[in-house]
């Protein structure tokens, strides 16, 4: 028996210390094997969270470009409506100068027929009271002739 035990306590010996390095050496790379898939997770949170960043970015970007172009819609718009209502406001001041024309107009014509109405009742009275007193009077132009004539 001694003999067996000084055989087998080095190979138990040499078994356990070859078990425990087994043991060691898989606890090692099961432990780099975590620390790896932690790395990658990391790393593809830190992709994921640059690529949000990057999303981000774009939204806010054309956010923005949507709120400049409805700006400048809404300036184009207030700008039209001025333009409109000087447009109408012009046209409204001519409209009344034109009526203001037509009117003064209206009454030169009328005193012109008034004037032309009296110097042919005049023209009359004058060539009967002529007539009345047998003397020959001058015979009028043609375009005036065919207003005195009765």
């Amino acid at each position: 028996m001694d003999t067996i035990t000084t055989v087998v306590t080095p190979v138990c010996t040499l078994l356990g210390v070859i078990g425990g390095g087994w043991l060691v050496t898989r606890q090692v790379a099961r432990q780099a094997a975590a620390q790896e898939r932690v790395a990658e997770s990391q790393a593809d949170a830190a992709e994921a969270q640059a690529e949000a960043t990057v999303e981000t970015a774009e939204v806010t970007a054309a956010a923005s470009a949507a709120e400049a172009l409805q700006a400048g819609f809404i300036a184009l718009y207030a700008e039209h409506r001025e333009e409109r209502a000087e447009l109408r406001s012009r046209i409204g001041a001519l409209e009344e100068r034109q009526a203001r024309q037509d009117e003064q107009l209206g009454r030169i014509v009328e005193d012109h027929r008034r004037w032309r109405d009296a110097a042919i009742r005049y023209i009359r009275l004058l060539r009967a009271q002529i007539k009345t007193l047998g003397a020959p009077y001058p015979e009028p132009e043609e375009p005036i002739r065919a207003d005195l004539e009765p």
